[in-house]
């Protein structure tokens, strides 16, 4: 199972800007989680049940998928949005695992501090982020969709404003199996952006978030 080349992988490409910085929005680490679920689900390896989710815990190879895995086997009341929010799993450690796998190279920031990331699939990324999130095109795989609603509700194709939108409903449907995972994903990154944006203006943050 590779899962280099899933979902939050894509998503996470979506956060990087021309230096190869990856996005300080709060909202990016969201989507990529729920992009991990995404990519478990669509493996099989995640099932929703009235109250939480259940996990097959075989590792998959791709590490942070595998300690998410890991944290909900320990864990199995805790509800899908605690997950969606978990920070302690970050977009970092989606980039790091891209990299590892060889999607995307490390270098150095300026003068050899910080991280920059290249990512070595861009034509993928151009085409993820040219694609229309109101209505699907055909030759579209689940994981396109997914990639695709999550990136609309995170902001993540909107590369001026970083504005969140809602997906067409026949995007999340084209997602086939895991819509009902996806739905989820979609709802809680609408609301966490107007959390984010409650929260910043009661600090007298500006956004993006």
């Amino acid at each position: 199972m590779d899962l280099s080349g899933g979902v939050a992988v894509r998503l996470a490409a979506l956060c990087l800007d021309e230096s190869g910085r990856l996005a300080g929005r709060m909202l990016c680490g969201d989507a990529v989680r729920g992009g991990l679920l995404l990519d478990l689900a669509l493996a099989q390896r995640v099932e929703s049940t009235d109250d939480s989710i259940v996990v097959d815990p075989t590792p998959t190879g791709f590490p942070p998928a595998d300690r998410l895995l890991a944290a909900i086997a320990v864990e199995p009341e805790r509800s899908l949005d605690g997950w969606l929010g978990e920070r302690r799993l970050k977009l970092r450690d989606v980039a790091d695992g891209a990299a590892l796998a060889g999607r995307w190279e490390l270098r150095a920031g300026p003068l050899g501090l910080g991280r920059r990331y290249a990512d070595l699939r861009q034509d993928e990324t151009r085409r993820d982020v040219d694609r229309q999130a109101s209505a699907p095109e055909p030759g579209w795989s689940q994981a396109d969709a997914c990639v695709t609603a999550v990136a609309a509700a995170g902001g993540l194709l909107d590369r001026e404003g970083w504005h969140p939108e809602r997906p067409g409903e026949e995007v999340v449907a084209a997602t086939g199996s895991v819509a009902w995972l996806c739905t989820a994903v979609v709802d809680h990154l609408l609301l966490a952006f107007e959390r984010y944006t409650r929260q910043a203006g009661a600090l007298g943050q500006v956004g993006p978030f």
